[in-house]
């Protein structure tokens, strides 16, 4: 069976990092982990467990710097895939190692990924229609580890993944994002970023989900509720097809004049 190795950076995590072993031990082989400075006792509860395989600690918050610190850490592993899911985030509990294993040994698919869902509170999910927008897309990868894959060196939100090159596919996969339930878990997250960007103050305030639409979840995969939450995800993120393909074609205009118009050197 292929092997899968999930990786994760945190600090002060303690509030999610029992349950979120719980879930995501039963998925992976290994885990790989940077911790940036946790004081919670995050750093020894991960430290403990037998699937956790390698653990670093950093200072200074750089989330790109740790993604590519974790990434190398998981390629000492020799990994056939890598996964990336953040401490509070739980992929729906129906979901089995079986499952990912399918996923996995289809030969020409390099990229999977999964949509999640913003938790108000442990029982429902925020429904407006911007963040059912969101959840429309899928912003978590499981990929086959390649050589050329790599994460963007940004100080904060390096995203997902680069240089994975190949066949991708949107799945129907879910992950509880639990992130937003506890406001002193949010006013530190917002703290966080907004003395490096304060500017995005409008940004950070869309955290606390207020006055949201509450959707209630529904574990069982296969009742008509999520079918029905699954297909309408499919049709939102079909009407943003056009739209993006367009956006990549400008880009790709853009660049092309910008590298014509740049003097020869001789």
């Amino acid at each position: 069976m292929p092997k899968l190795v999930l990786l994760l950076r945190i600090k002060d995590g303690i509030f999610f990092v029992q349950e979120w072993l719980d879930n995501v031990e039963k998925l992976v082989d290994e885990i790989v982990v940077v911790d940036n400075g946790s004081t919670d006792g995050t750093f020894e509860i991960l430290q403990a467990r037998p699937k956790v395989v390698d653990i670093a600690r950093t200072e200074g918050f750089n989330e790109g710097r740790d993604k590519n610190l974790v990434y190398a850490m998981a390629r000492k592993r020799n990994p056939d895939w890598c996964l990336w899911i953040d401490v509070d985030e739980l992929f729906e509990p129906e979901l089995t190692r079986a499952d990912f294993d399918r996923l996995m040994q289809r030969k020409f698919v390099n990229k999977y990924r999964f949509r999640r869902f913003h938790f108000i509170d442990r029982e429902h999910f925020a429904g407006s229609k911007a963040r059912l927008h969101y959840s429309a897309g899928h912003d978590r990868v499981l990929w086959r580890e390649s050589p050329s894959g790599y994460f963007e060196d940004f100080i904060i939100d390096s995203p997902m993944v680069k240089g994975i090159s190949g066949l991708q596919i949107n799945t129907d996969f879910r992950i509880k994002h639990l992130g937003y339930i506890n406001k002193a878990i949010v006013d530190k997250k917002a703290d966080i970023y907004r003395a490096i960007i304060p500017e995005k103050e409008e940004t950070f305030q869309e955290m606390y989900l207020r006055d949201e639409k509450k959707i209630k979840w529904v574990d069982k995969r296969s009742s008509l509720k999520v079918r029905k939450l699954n297909w309408y995800l499919s049709c939102v993120r079909l009407t943003t097809l056009l739209p993006r393909a367009f956006n990549k074609v400008f880009r790709l205009i853009k660049t092309a004049f910008k590298k014509s118009g740049e003097p020869k050197i001789a």
